[in-house]
């Protein structure tokens, strides 16, 4: 019951943080948590491309 109940809570945290990501990306957040501005590989950044909502 054990294995169970953590490989649960291990699920849902694994679902969290590609649902976080995947919001980032539509809102042209960026995936490293900062700015692209600074970032020294901003060229090949995508987050001058707009996805279709």
């Amino acid at each position: 019951m054990a294995t169970f109940i953590v490989g649960a809570i291990v699920f849902i945290l694994l679902f969290l943080a590609v649902y976080s990501m995947v919001k980032k990306k539509r809102e042209n957040k960026g995936g490293c948590g900062c700015g692209c501005s600074g970032c020294p590989s901003n060229k090949s950044c995508e987050s001058n491309i707009k996805l279709k909502k």
